[in-house]
């Protein structure tokens, strides 16, 4: 394998690294290794077509696809120029064509004890090995200590209310003082970072989704899959694993003299005779320590479950954990390996401990506060430079109120920290002990100065005197174990690729955790980059912090941002933390959870919420999905035309010259039930119990039907009462006419919207209610005009046009997009009175779309996944039956399969104001965008969110959208730094803030042009 000059530690996250990421990627830029890979197939180096073709390494492969095609070159590796090779120096007695230097006594002397200092230096860490000597499942043993180890998986925090925070840190606080009482006495906890699962979740996409075919010439699913990878690993995205390292009673000396003496007849393993002593030996030192763990075993049940509990939910570390916590551990200062370290057998004997030492070659230049890191991961060579620093004075922490826990106060940076804590736990009674101890020293010291030199003494005494005795007595009064005290060594790593990022990370950190905590860059940077790995002694006592569980729980190192899943779709990258990508499963609601599909999306015009949807409708219908969408200002369309969708998709337009006469006809839209449904098979287990399950079954399928006629009736009703004016709809006799019109027409699916017309008028003509007739006269007068809009030739057909519209759904057709171009939507928060005729017949319009949008949906088959969309939800709110519709859509969502993508402006369409219907409870997914900072759309955010008011949600919703201020003013605009839209999402009981950032998505450029509705964009939808 052809290994690479040493690279950046960011290297290893992108599979084509060849130059360095530039300080601000614009957004549409291609990432550095595209470019590359694509002007070298634009053109190639003839000068390597001419060279000999067994010199060049063979292209490295992108990240996992099965395609066995790759539709993106590799660029070529990049190799270093090697210096020219310094002369021979000559031979003894030889005269040389140059003066020798002549050296000043102080370069001298200065040189001198440089190369001592690193020599010295060298021969110290040569000398340094492991306290390691062995693991035993999830126990790791020094001659002196055994430590069980355990794995606390990632924790939720984020928009979670106060009270549930708070309760998170008790319970890990409680852990703690269970553990105390149970007689351990130390700890080592490490968090531990690896790369999030990149490869793995393509693997499980491809094997979720049912891929549509490829088209020449398209963006093929394999090439797709790899662009998403790619994409994703530009984000370095990593995840957490926190070891709660538990120390056990102290190794017998018995046990300890066989460690020493099979650690010294090592050496002669092979000698025929000395070989078989060494080997038995060995044994008997194993021996000794499974004893050892049978004796404790008891003590050892009781740790794990505690550690069980809620609070840690902490479980046995596997062997593969355990290979990676003492891999990693060993080679702090590289990168994560991408592929992780998957090991398999677990126990290690001391002849695979020593390779630990040889994974890393470490130097130190005296007086450079920083470790150099040598090694080889995945066949290549990388150098970082690692800086180690200790958590010092530390101020009154208001956690969780108002800060994140203390310990990831820096993973927003998006650095991938790693920390290592020495933790001793004390009892009440040493505690108090230890207490009375210092307040005696401190009574001492106030006699010294009053009594002996009769001077004041400092304030400092008197300060710590109370708070020692504050200490003793919350110690005495707790009943709870909270107040159990804890002496700490914290310390976090921090990885440059050159000595100066270190150090400026280190600055960073250090200002991120300012003011109220101190981090201290201490010297013997060597020592503490070896107190990570497992049995190595504390490096110092230095910066010793003494707190109670409760403030030591207040760190939560484990928590982070969770949302999603790891199979799905991408909706964008977590940023309330650290970084990673949020993935979507669409269906596990319907398939997993059995929960409603209807997904509210709310956020005021222009903050990218039909952006996303686009977006998800796109990945959806790639991954096999049949999606409809709802778009009546039309730029959606687009997506139809896509050359990946070719043949699979169509635009059917609702308005113009090329819509067709009748298909927004309400008594054809709404369709009638299947008698070959599975509902109505007297077999199913709902007819079981009846005496005649085949009537049972008929009886139903009747029921339905005549349920769907008077739906029709209903829906009439409704649409023809929406293109009536407000002064019109207020007349008492209105709703009777229209009513008693549309059940003289009937319900049936043959009839259309001109025979209701037809039967207001023979009302008019007929009724013998004189009142009746003067406002059927009325009505009929001003639908009669209506009907005559060319925009009304898809509800009002002609006669024999109804049966232009098809009566089955193309299950050949995978994406429909029903547009409605040249529709005036009337102003946002106009009088209806002042609304032309155009405008009214909007709300009808849009509410027969919309019914067509659900039929087109629900009559595919229940085990098809679906996508619909609907933008403008507003208009069909303002009726009952769009409520209705809206309701059919949250609760019969599951039994369709079908998600349901709703826009809307305000909140208050799903929380049933105004006496309709309340959604919020049928909502599993929410997704919120900017709401403009109106007070009353947060408010109705919140409870849609199912958060509490008056926790300070309120200013993160008032705050959402892009990044920077905006405004008109050239020189103070800053919206162009983060144009990546934000939006809250809710997931099931996880809630998280979302970046919408589509930067590295390069691949799907065309995709964004196509969602992109601004007047002015280039490729990737930036504005110009």
């Amino acid at each position: 394998m052809t290994l690479q000059p040493d690279n950046e530690i960011a290297a290893l996250f992108d599979p084509n690294f060849d130059e360095p990421e530039p300080a601000i990627v614009p957004p549409g830029a291609l990432p550095p290794s595209w470019a590359a890979a694509m002007a070298a197939n634009r053109t190639p180096n003839a000068a390597a077509a001419n060279s000999d073709t067994s010199a060049i390494a063979p292209p490295r492969e992108l990240a996992w696809s099965q395609a066995p095609d790759i539709g993106i070159t590799t660029p070529a590796p990049v190799f270093s120029p090697t210096p020219p090779a310094e002369p021979a120096p000559a031979g003894k007695g030889k005269r040389r064509g140059k003066k020798r230097t002549k050296k000043t006594a102080t370069d001298g002397e200065f040189s001198r004890q440089t190369a001592a200092a690193k020599k010295r230096a060298d021969k110290d860490r040569r000398t340094v090995r492991l306290e390691l000597v062995g693991v035993e499942g999830n126990v790791t043993r020094t001659r002196r200590q055994s430590t069980a180890w355990f794995v606390q998986p990632p924790g939720p925090w984020n928009m979670r209310p106060v009270g549930r925070q708070k309760r998170y840190i008790q319970n890990e606080g409680m852990v703690l003082a269970n553990l105390a009482e149970s007689g351990v006495t130390g700890m080592h906890r490490r968090l531990v970072r690896t790369p999030w699962p990149v490869r793995q979740w393509a693997q499980k996409h491809d094997a979720w989704a049912e891929p549509i075919p490829d088209v020449p010439g398209a963006l093929s699913w394999a090439d797709y899959l790899r662009g998403q990878q790619h994409a994703m690993l530009w984000g370095n995205p990593t995840q957490k694993g926190r070891y709660w390292g538990i120390e056990l009673p102290p190794r017998s000396a018995m046990a300890q003299r066989l460690d020493w003496l099979g650690h010294w007849l090592v050496p002669v393993i092979d000698v025929p005779l000395l070989g078989k002593i060494a080997q038995l030996v060995g044994k008997w030192a194993r021996d000794a320590f499974l004893n050892e763990q049978k004796a404790i075993a008891d003590h050892l049940a009781t740790i794990e479950r505690h550690l069980s509990g809620q609070g840690v939910n902490a479980k046995p570390a596997t062997p593969a954990e355990m290979d990676y916590l003492l891999l990693r551990s060993a080679s702090l200062g590289l990168p994560l390996d991408a592929d992780g370290i998957i090991a398999g057998a677990g126990n290690w004997e001391e002849s695979d401990v020593a390779t630990l030492e040889d994974l890393t070659n470490l130097a130190l230049t005296p007086g450079d506060g920083y470790t150099t890191v040598r090694g080889q991961v995945g066949g290549r060579d990388y150098t970082g430079y690692a800086i180690v620093l200790t958590v010092g004075r530390m101020a009154p922490l208001p956690i969780p109120e108002k800060m994140l826990p203390w310990q990831v106060l820096g993973d927003p940076s998006g650095e991938p920290l790693e920390w290592s804590e020495r933790i001793k736990l004390k009892t009440k009674s040493q505690t108090v002990r230890g207490l009375r101890r210092l307040t005696s020293k401190i009574e001492a010291q106030f006699d010294h100065y009053t009594i002996e030199h009769d001077q004041v003494p400092p304030q400092e005494l008197a300060e710590q005197h109370a708070r020692a005795q504050q200490v003793i007595s919350d110690i005495e009064e707790d009943h709870s174990g909270l107040s159990v005290r804890t002496e700490g060594w914290y310390r976090v790593l921090v990885v440059g690729s050159t000595p100066q990022e270190a150090k400026e990370k280190v600055s960073m950190l250090q200002e991120m955790y300012a003011p109220r905590i101190r981090l201290e860059q201490e010297h013997g940077q060597y020592q503490l980059l070896r107190e990570f790995i497992p049995g190595e002694p504390l490096a110092n006592i230095a910066h010793c912090r003494r707190m109670s569980v409760e403030a030591l729980s207040a760190g939560m190192a484990a928590v982070g941002d969770r949302i999603g899943d790891r199979t799905g779709v991408v909706v964008g990258q977590t940023a309330s933390i650290a970084p990673r990508p949020a993935v979507w499963d669409l269906f596990a609601a319907h398939e997993k959870k059995h929960k409603s599909g209807l997904t509210p999306i709310v956020a005021v015009p222009g903050s990218g919420k039909t952006f996303l949807a686009g977006v998800l409708v796109y990945q959806a219908v790639r991954a096999g999905a049949y999606g409809v969408v709802l778009d009546p200002s039309g730029p959606l369309k687009k997506l139809a035309q896509l050359p990946e969708f070719r043949g699979i998709a169509e635009v059917q337009a609702l308005t113009g010259r090329t819509s067709r006469p009748g298909s927004l006809n309400p008594y054809r839209v709404i369709l009638d039930p299947r008698r070959d449904d599975p509902e109505y098979d007297p077999h199913s287990v709902d007819y079981q119990d009846d005496p005649d399950p085949v009537a049972a079954a008929q009886g139903q399928y009747d029921a339905d039907v005549r349920a769907a006629a008077a739906e029709r009736i209903s829906v009439a009703v409704s649409v023809l009462k929406m293109m009536l004016t407000p002064a019109r709809l207020e007349h008492e006799w209105t709703e009777t006419v229209l009513q008693t019109a549309a059940n003289m027409v009937g319900g049936e699916r043959h009839h259309n919207l001109r025979e209701v017309l037809a039967a207001i008028d023979l009302i008019g003509r007929n009724d013998d209610n004189v009142d009746l007739r003067s406002c059927a006269k009325s009505v009929h007068q001003d639908l009669a005009m209506m009907s005559d809009l060319s925009e009304a030739r898809v509800l009002f057909p002609e006669e024999g046009t109804v049966g232009d519209v098809d009566d089955f759904v193309n299950d050949k057709i995978r994406l429909t997009v029903l547009t409605m171009p040249g529709l005036q939507l009337p102003p946002l928060g106009s009088d209806a009175s002042q609304w032309t005729p155009q405008q009214r017949m909007a709300g009808p319009l849009m509410h027969m779309a919309a019914w067509l949008a659900n039929r087109l949906v629900y009559e595919l088959p229940r085990y098809e996944r679906k996508v619909l969309f609907l933008d403008e939800n507003k208009y069909l709110e303002q009726t009952g039956a769009g409520r209705t519709l809206n309701l059919r859509i949250a609760r019969d969502s599951r039994k369709f399969k079908v998600r349901a993508l709703v826009c809307s402006q305000l909140p208050d369409d799903y929380l049933g104001v105004d006496g309709s219907d309340d959604k919020s409870a049928l909502t599993y997914e929410v997704i919120i965008g900017d709401l403009g900072g109106n007070a009353h759309a947060i408010e109705g955010a919140l409870k849609l969110l199912n958060l509490p008011a008056g926790e300070g949600y309120e200013a993160l919703l008032a705050d959402l959208g892009g990044g920077g201020e905006d405004t008109l003013d050239e020189d103070t605009n800053t919206e162009h730094l983060d144009q990546a839209r934000r939006f809250i999402v809710k997931m099931a009981d996880d809630i998280e803030l979302i970046r919408s950032d589509w930067t590295h998505f390069v691949h799907m450029s065309h995709v964004f042009e196509a969602l992109d509705s601004r007047a002015t964009r280039t490729a990737m939808g930036t504005a110009v």
